[in-house]
């Protein structure tokens, strides 16, 4: 089989029947991923992770959906579950009701601290791209730009537009300080790329009303359970923090469990 290009394969297992994870995984990050998570899991699962496409400008929720649940489908494979981490739940509700509509029985749907991406949710994930860059920005320069991300709050329309200014700030601030420690630009370009990339993942999950999926889940919960997982229609909540959910033994356990009975149903 060709190798998906919308997908990336964490683990080759032993079954044909596939696990598809959805999470905007990028190299480095502070949280915990799919890439920990699938270690922990099952050996004979088979566990697809959605890749980000090149070019995001413009990309509605319909795009990136099209392209993941159509390379499923060319697959031919049968899904035996759908995972989304935080707001990737959004994404895999829409696409598990999809899968569901074309083959015998529902996967099973699981998500992880599922959140809808908000104003907040979206600083926060920029002060903690701006907390990646203490090495070379000074803690008066991370704490300025975090001000700023703040008060652009006030002044977005919306998300998306929110989301420019954000990259605009980092771009302004990590750019002054690139040039005086007279470093590599290139990494600068790729960090402004993938955050780009990130605003319009959200963005476009925004389009999606995760409300009748999510009501078909399992929710798996960190000490700071999220307000969609109160949606679910069947809750586990293990005492870790949210960024090392998907590196918790105890969460694997959990999905084990989930996912293994969808072969004994």
């Amino acid at each position: 089989m060709t190798k998906p290009s919308g997908w990336k394969v964490l683990s080759a297992g032993r079954e044909a029947g596939l696990v598809l994870a959805v999470d905007f995984a990028t190299t480095g990050r502070s949280d915990s991923s799919f890439s920990d998570l699938v270690p922990l899991l099952s050996p004979e699962f088979t566990v697809w992770e959605t890749r980000q496409p090149h070019t995001t400008d413009g990309m509605s929720a319909e795009d990136y959906l099209a392209l993941w649940a159509d390379e499923v489908t060319g697959s031919g494979r049968t899904v035996r579950a759908v995972l989304g981490y935080c707001a990737g739940s959004v994404f895999a509700g829409e696409l598990a009701a999809r899968i569901a509509a074309r083959q015998a029985e529902a996967p099973r749907f699981v998500m992880f601290d599922p959140e809808v991406p908000s104003p907040a949710g979206l600083y926060r994930d920029f002060a903690a791209m701006m907390n990646q860059f203490a090495s070379v920005l000074s803690p008066e320069e991370v704490a300025a730009a975090q001000r700023e991300g703040v008060a652009a709050q006030a002044d977005a329309p919306d998300f998306a537009a929110y989301g420019d200014e954000l990259v605009r700030i980092f771009m302004e601030r990590a750019g002054a300080a690139f040039a005086r420690e007279e470093l590599d630009t290139e990494l600068l370009d790729e960090f402004v790329a993938v955050f780009r990339s990130f605003v319009s993942y959200l963005n476009a999950a925004r389009q999606i009303d995760p409300t009748a999926a999510w009501r078909t889940a399992t929710a798996v919960s960190s000490r700071e359970p999220t307000e969609g997982a109160a949606l679910a229609e069947r809750s586990v909540e293990v005492p870790v923090d949210h960024a090392d959910i998907l590196r918790s033994k105890r969460v694997a356990e959990a999905v084990n469990e989930i996912i293994g009975v969808y072969a004994s149903s």
